[in-house]
């Protein structure tokens, strides 16, 4: 279960935009430097749904919350996850409260958005050849794909 930020959602008029890898929400368009850590050489925006209300919810995967394997292979292999939704059992009156959903399980839809960086081509030994070129965030289209495993209901 993640942490309710009831405090800052209740006194801001419209929804976050997407949610960070804590579930952290976020108001500003996304961006991969927008990751909860610098460090992260690819991140995704996803869309997921809470298990029991299915509400649609866009979320970030990177190493911060996804170890198993590379967010890339996840992708492929309909295996990215992002345990439970963020919480949304206390939300505005816009939106009716989901009671169980900050405790269920979130079903993996589809990815939104898929970014990499840190190639290496630009190193050789221990040294980066070109700062710019692996530093800068590459957007791969071909990853932006539907990632919903067997096991999600159709609906």
């Amino acid at each position: 279960m993640h942490a309710s930020y009831d405090d800052i959602i209740s006194r801001i008029s419209t929804p976050p935009i997407w949610f960070d890898e804590n579930a952290v929400p976020r108001y500003c368009a996304f961006e991969p430097g927008r990751s909860a850590s610098i460090h992260i050489g690819e991140i995704a925006l996803a869309e997921i749904t809470c298990q029991e209300c299915q509400r649609r919810f866009r979320v970030a995967f990177s190493v911060v919350n996804f170890r198993d394997q590379t967010i890339a292979e996840a992708i492929q292999n309909k295996t990215l996850h992002y345990g439970d939704p963020p919480r949304h059992d206390g939300e505005s009156a816009d939106t009716l409260p989901c009671l169980a959903g900050a405790s269920m399980n979130s079903e993996p839809r589809r990815v939104l958005e898929y970014w990499r960086r840190h190639d290496r081509r630009y190193v050789e030994g221990t040294r980066i050849t070109n700062p710019k070129a692996y530093f800068e965030w590459v957007r791969d289209p071909s990853l932006e794909i539907d990632i919903q495993p067997e096991w999600v209901e159709v609906r």
